[in-house]
């Protein structure tokens, strides 16, 4: 018979001395029968972090987390359940079984599986080229931007040599040149040769939450174009669900409280602020930051300073940066570097100190909004001021708090000389105009139990690590498009291929899936769970008494005679449960 999770996980359990998992992130000293340590979740200089070998648990008496050896990882590796139990049972030497029931899944993990291992090799490779004489070019272009041989070693960069040498390489370890070119290593030439694709260039890995190789970033050493070049799109590697720095800045939160991160555009960026002193800094990878990686910095921090390069098309990222920040619930704050300046130019031309300043100083996101609209009117005009004004109370709008949006109308009405219930009236207009109604606004009007079908189907679909229903919904769920998405999963829940995907394949077609994405993105991971079971619990208790009001009032419009009785029986049959 194969061996179910729970007894899989009990197993692993049996194997798992807390002491030794934790003590491998920090340093536990013997008081008694306990074992204690400065705490890795906040910042302390008397420890009040424990460790209780007898319930293999730890609680911290400073900060109130605790939990056993699993919620541990996962709250210092910053992943998911799996996550956790993977890094555990690979500490362990436990191998884990494929719980799908698909062949065709467990070939896929070992498959994925030996192209991380070759990731991994080629990045060692990569580095040691760096350290060794052939690296002597890539050092010096290094050392030029002053970047330190620590410092990259803290990054595994590395450097490619030419065009074979990699595939030579790795062909030694066992490697194919399909599996070299399905990761992105290489190139096939017309020849039908395999190329470095990286050849000449500065190698910065891209590493995932479970610190395994995704991807390879390339700088060239001179000014030929193009200067960056990142492995494309692989089985192992998408870049809108990545995020480059997550290693340093765990490595970081084991030494000091760390309450915001700057999110910057470019790897490049977040070495050279290391560099300086400034190691609280993560990158997008590129312009277009998306709700998948503002996700992954949610499970960091509660604030995010965004600072994107100062050029044109820097600045449109940081407006569209800043609404998918926004609506994860980070505090959201916005750093205009001048000059259309790059971070890492700017703290090499003024230094750390000033770039600090920055920091201090940068915007709250309504007051960056604000400000970059009046740049686009002229307020000596009349007529653009009442322009501005108009467009200005748009962007205050979608604030709820009603003390945040009088001190926005004052700072319009300080930016345009006119009246704050001039303001207040336009602001009246603008919530009355459908048309400049978000998505999301509009969705607010949703009644509570749609809203917990919503998230409950956001997390049977996988957004939810977790999540799971034995009890058939069928019954409680009314509204037909939300049902047709609950026959979807039913259909598919056997075959384990129900996916957070499944939802987003359908976003652009369905406007349900849309509020149903939506829904799901509004709540944190750290209260996912909880947050589902609310939901289930509230489908359980009032979905009876929805099923009997919708039945009552099709019963009252049906007019042919037969779907009448066929609904009557229905709800006599509801009434009978109770």
């Amino acid at each position: 018979m194969a061996e179910v999770f729970s007894e899989w996980l009990e197993k692993l359990k049996s194997k798992i001395d807390i002491s030794e998992v934790i003590s491998s992130y920090v340093t536990l000293q013997d008081k008694g029968s306990r074992k204690w340590a400065c705490c890795p979740f906040h910042h302390e200089k008397t420890p009040s972090f424990c460790v209780f070998d007898q319930s293999q648990s730890y609680h911290c008496f400073g900060c109130s987390v605790g939990g056993d050896a699993i919620s541990f990882v996962q709250q210092i590796e910053h992943t998911d359940f799996m996550g956790a139990v993977k890094i555990l049972a690979d500490k362990y030497r436990v191998p884990v079984p494929d719980f799908s029931r698909s062949d065709s899944n467990s070939g896929l993990k070992q498959h994925k599986d030996k192209l991380f291992e070759m990731m991994r090799d080629a990045a060692s490779y990569f580095h040691q080229n760096l350290i060794s004489e052939v690296g002597k070019p890539a050092r010096e272009y290094l050392a030029k931007r002053g970047i330190s041989m620590q410092t990259a070693t803290v990054f595994g960069l590395g450097y490619s040599i030419g065009r074979n040498q990699l595939v030579a390489h790795l062909s030694a370890k066992g490697f194919s040149k399909e599996n070299m070119q399905e990761a992105g290593l290489v190139d096939v030439n017309s020849s039908g040769g395999a190329v470095d694709t990286m050849a000449g260039r500065l190698i910065v890995p891209i590493i995932n939450n479970l610190k395994q190789v995704v991807a390879f970033g390339g700088r060239v050493l001179d000014d030929s174009l193009p200067k960056y070049k990142n492995t494309r799109e692989t089985i192992l590697f998408n870049k809108s669900k990545e995020i480059f720095g997550q290693h340093s800045v765990k490595r970081l939160k084991l030494e000091t409280a760390v309450n915001e991160l700057i999110v910057v555009e470019g790897y490049m960026d977040v070495i050279s602020l290391f560099q300086s002193g400034v190691k609280n800094a993560v990158a997008s990878m590129g312009t277009s930051l998306t709700q998948e990686q503002a996700k992954l910095i949610h499970r960091y921090v509660g604030r995010v300073v965004i600072c994107y390069d100062g050029d044109g098309a820097g600045q449109k990222a940081t407006m569209r940066g800043l609404d998918i920040l926004y609506n994860q619930g980070l505090e959201v704050r916005v750093v205009s570097l001048p000059e259309k300046l790059d971070p890492d130019e700017y703290v090499r031309k003024y230094g750390k100190e000033s770039y600090l300043k920055l920091l201090v100083n940068a915007k709250p996101l309504f007051e960056h909004k604000l400000s970059i609209l009046a740049d686009g009117y002229d307020l000596s005009s009349p007529q653009e001021k009442g322009k501005y004004a108009v467009e200005a109370m748009k962007v205050i709008k979608p604030l709820e708090d009603p003390a945040m949006i009088e001190a926005y109308i004052g700072y319009v009405a300080k930016l345009t000389g006119l009246s704050a219930e001039t303001l207040k009236r336009q602001l009246e207009v603008s919530e009355t105009n459908g048309s400049v109604v978000k998505p999301s606004q509009a969705k607010l009007g949703a009644s509570a139990f749609d809203r917990a079908v919503r998230y409950v189907l956001f997390g049977l679909f996988g957004g939810v690590e977790g999540a799971s229903c034995d009890t058939d919904l069928s019954q409680y769920i009314i509204d037909s498009k939300q049902r047709a998405l609950y026959d979807l999963y039913r259909a598919k829940k056997d075959s384990g291929n129900n996916t957070i995907e499944e939802l987003i394949s359908q976003e652009e077609s369905n406007a349900e899936v849309r509020a149903i994405l939506d829904e799901g993105s509004k709540i944190g991971d750290d209260i996912a769970k909880v947050y589902f079971d609310d939901c289930l619990r509230k489908i359980l208790k009032d979905g009876n008494k929805k099923r009997k009001r919708e039945l009552t009032k099709a019963i009252d419009s049906e007019k042919d005679e037969a779907e009448r009785l066929i609904m009557m029986g229905q709800l006599a049959q509801d009434k009978l449960k109770k």
